[in-house]
């Protein structure tokens, strides 16, 4: 049972006495500052955590927003002065957790402080290393995301886009990730080509990125076959100013672009795919990013091994089968052209349930390393009755 104390004295400055004492005898755990009463939009807690940055003991607050989260540092004393400056006046609700009890303080409407005591929710401290705390790479506030109906006008993110909102910041971060271990790390300026830039999330994502967070000076193609999707991004790019963003009506094919540092193709059905990695190749984009959706061509040719029919007897196991060669031998053949591949779960978007990508990023090419991946990519042919898995023979059309 809770104990609840309704004494005369100051109930917050005691409260207050008990989070200096769990600081100072190692017993805090973290702080929760909830039900926010105050002025700031989208605002929503503060959660307080101890940190070790660079053998350093601090605290980090993450202010949570509806749309975005903020990470602050502080030392104890500065964190405690904020939880004392907010308690009652912004925030209703303070949670402290420590090894021996949980304490809450909470106010009523009339701002009337009492407290709570319950037994301990942990019995231990943690304190994670952190040298750098994740923040959102995108801004819900940004007009464009506005304008692509993902956000309304105060810059909220809708209830049915926060799936979107989430994806798109993922491949932002995932696009940081990968420039900073390639070489375009030390280029002052950038083209993209995203193939298949359908409603154009990513495309505007990825412009206002790389000019407007890394100061890049990055020129963004998005090619999408379908005329009336590529007139409205066009529309919103002019509306926003993002006059280096431009989008042709056209396929992967079609198009007449010869130069691009970063190749983007999410959700290209079956061998579009194909298209698009030998498009990447032919141009030697530095990057390339590839979200694989409806691998169909190679379970129409695919051979199971006697040995392997009764595991892959069922459709569907045989369909996920299909998927993971034809996407492995995509990985293999990029890794013959002299790039470093990853292959690995994301965050699924609104076209398909499967979340797989693969990035690739420029290395080195040699012709022994590509005879080598040629002599594996063969076995693998050979292993499934594979007279070819199409990026190959297009790949060999191009020579």
């Amino acid at each position: 049972m809770a104990k609840e104390q309704n004494t005369e004295r100051d109930v917050k400055s005691e409260f207050m006495e008990t989070l200096r004492s769990s600081l100072k005898e190692n017993t805090f755990v973290k702080f929760t500052l909830g039900k926010y009463r105050g002025g700031e939009d989208g605002l929503e807690n503060i959660y307080v955590n101890p940190v070790k940055i660079k053998d350093e003991v601090k605290f980090a607050l993450r202010y949570k927003y509806k749309t975005r989260d903020i990470y602050k540092n502080h030392t104890s004393d500065e964190a405690v002065n904020i939880i004392s400056d907010e308690m009652g006046k912004n925030f209703l609700y303070g949670g402290l957790f420590t090894t021996t009890n949980d304490f809450v303080l909470e106010y009523n409407k009339k701002r009337v402080p009492r407290t709570y005591t319950r037994k301990a929710s942990f019995s231990r401290v943690e304190i994670k290393e952190h040298n750098r705390i994740k923040t959102r790479y995108i801004d819900s506030k940004d007009k464009y995301l506005n304008l692509l109906g993902i956000t309304n006008l105060k810059g909220e993110v809708k209830g049915d886009k926060y799936d979107k909102f989430r994806q798109v910041d993922k491949f932002i971060e995932i696009l940081n990730s990968l420039i900073e271990t390639s070489s375009l790390a030390d280029k002052n300026e950038i083209d993209v080509i995203d193939f298949g830039s359908g409603k154009s999330y990513l495309t505007f994502a990825v412009y206002n990125y790389l000019n407007y967070k890394l100061d890049l000076k990055t020129r963004v193609t998005g090619i999408e076959q379908r005329e009336d999707l590529a007139l409205l991004s066009n529309d919103i790019s002019t509306a926003v100013d993002f006059n280096d963003l431009k989008f042709i009506n056209s396929t992967i094919n079609d198009n007449s672009l010869k130069k691009a540092d970063i190749v983007i193709a999410l959700h290209a059905c079956d061998t579009a795919t194909d298209d698009a990695i030998a498009k990447a190749i032919a141009i030697k984009s530095e990057i390339v990013i590839l979200a694989p959706c409806c691998q169909k061509y190679v379970r129409k040719h695919l051979h199971i091994p006697e040995v392997l029919k009764g595991v892959f007897k069922h459709g569907i196991l045989e369909e996920h089968l299909a998927s993971f060669i034809t996407d492995g031998l995509r990985a293999l053949v990029l890794e013959s052209y002299g790039y470093k591949t990853k292959v690995f779960e994301f965050i699924s978007g609104d076209h398909t349930s499967k979340n797989i990508m693969i990035t690739a990023v420029m290395d080195e090419f040699t012709e022994d390393n590509y005879l080598r991946k040629v002599v594996e990519i063969e076995k693998m042919k050979a292993q499934f009755g594979l007279s070819d898995f199409y990026l190959d023979k297009l790949l060999t059309k191009t020579k």
